[in-house]
């Protein structure tokens, strides 16, 4: 493989190793030419962070030790996904078992979202095959978002609140949709989220950016375990 580098993200540094010139070439045309067509949000969104895309997948690629082949990876390989569910969410199984879909019963006022255990109040684990990037939510419940902010945890650094309800847009099918600040979760790293919501409900908040992943986890349509 090539040589590592450091990679500096919002005054935090990771060890990355940075794809060539083919496979940047694959990554933001499959980024922008599949993962984000006919979206005009979505487009947007992936063009605006181009350098955090890259930088995250240099960081994937020395995290994995494997080169990026994209939509085509083997198991040996690393491929590039919109975020599922199942990267993010988990029951409230003390096995930390995946969830399958974004529906989320929210409580008014203060709430823990992703997360696991009793009332997802325990850390999740990213698994050991995956490293997301997230970049923005999604609510996909109807026109009137609840949540209003969100406090993240990363391992042990806990992020300033992200106010939110101020920065819904709309896109043309009607989804609000709202940029959050960008992040890399790495393989093998946790993460916490609450929420504030002004009203309780089951909805569906979406997370919305990239998640490279082995081609193995890439292949799999519903994985119910994580590799830690």
């Amino acid at each position: 493989m090539g040589n590592e580098n450091r990679v500096v993200w919002e005054n935090e540094q990771f060890t990355g190793e940075e794809l060539d010139g083919s496979e940047q070439k694959l990554l933001m045309d499959q980024v922008m030419g599949v993962l984000g067509y006919g979206n005009q949000l979505l487009t947007q969104l992936f063009k605006d962070n181009e350098r955090n895309i890259l930088a995250a997948a240099s960081v994937a690629k020395a995290s994995f030790k494997s080169p990026f082949r994209g939509l085509s990876a083997g198991d040996s390989e690393f491929a590039v996904q919109l975020i599922r569910p199942q990267h993010v969410r988990r029951s409230t199984a003390a096995t930390e078992a995946t969830a399958a879909t974004w529906s989320f019963t929210f409580a008014s006022g203060a709430d823990y979202w992703l997360g696991f255990g009793t009332d997802n109040t325990t850390a999740l684990n990213i698994d050991k095959r995956l490293l997301v990037l997230p970049l923005a939510v999604a609510w996909t419940s109807g026109t009137a978002p609840v949540v209003e902010e969100l406090l993240w945890q990363q391992g042990s650094v806990i992020y300033p609140v992200m106010v939110i309800r101020h920065g819904w847009m709309t896109d043309v099918n009607g989804v609000r949709f709202a940029r959050i600040r960008p992040m890399i979760l790495k393989p093998k790293s946790t993460t916490l989220v609450q929420n504030f919501s002004i009203a309780a409900g089951v909805d569906e908040l979406v997370l919305i950016g990239l998640s490279f992943v082995m081609g193995d986890l890439a292949r799999t349509q519903n994985p119910t375990a994580i590799q830690t």
